[in-house]
């Protein structure tokens, strides 16, 4: 009986409890829910850009950097030549408005190349050729080597050519050589050659320095 009575008791404050918090909150005013919103600020409009056809703005034009001077002492590179700027024509040795006149210089023996260009004469004879050209007054010139070579061609290995050798002489002199036991109505052509002497091995060998124009032997 006393546990009875003790569960009657915790009930009754139990309910005593729940009557007390029911009344406090009748008692309490309801207050509304606040509602948070974003304030937004009018952005003002950008103001379209029209297209326009103006030119555009000159480059603008800066002056030029001060160069640092080099300095001096330890190694120094060479710098390029810069072209100049050309004032005058140099003018040749003559008054204004009068034509100057040119002297080539006498060439040894006719000739300026070196070696020489030799272009003989030929003139045509029966079964023979006679052939003639000017000396070359270069000391290393022993002598000359003309060969006769026949322009009909032949099947198989073509003939030697016919050779005659002249000694140089002394001066700058004109050379005549005849060669005979040419077939005659046979067109040939002539090589010139020179007996040249190396002056560093002392060994003698043959340049050509030339040829004639095709001639016809016949009488």
């Amino acid at each position: 009986m006393a546990s009875t009575g003790a569960l009657h008791g915790r009930r009754g404050g139990l309910a005593l409890a729940m009557s007390a918090i029911a009344l406090l909150s009748a008692c309490t005013p309801a207050t509304p829910p606040v509602q948070v919103t974003a304030a937004t600020a009018a952005m003002p409009a950008t103001p379209a850009t029209p297209w326009t056809d103006a030119a555009p703005r000159p480059a603008t034009v800066y002056p030029d950097l001060p160069v640092a001077p080099v300095a001096t002492g330890g190694l120094q590179v060479p710098q390029p030549p810069r072209p100049t700027r050309v004032n005058r024509v140099p003018m040749p040795m003559a008054a204004v408005g009068t034509a100057p006149s040119y002297t080539p210089p006498t060439a040894s023996c006719g000739g300026y190349s070196s070696p020489r260009r030799i272009v003989p004469g030929t003139v045509p004879g029966a079964g023979s050729a006679t052939v003639t050209w000017m000396a070359d007054s270069s000391p290393a010139v022993q002598g000359y080597r003309v060969s006769a070579v026949s322009q009909v061609l032949v099947t198989g290995v073509q003939p030697a050519p016919l050779q005659q050798t002249v000694a140089q002489p002394g001066g700058c002199v004109p050379i005549t050589l005849t060669m005979t036991g040419l077939t005659d109505g046979t067109p040939y052509v002539f090589w010139m050659e020179e007996q040249v002497l190396d002056s560093r091995t002392g060994a003698v060998r043959f340049v050509q320095v030339g040829t004639s124009e095709a001639v016809v032997i016949g009488g």
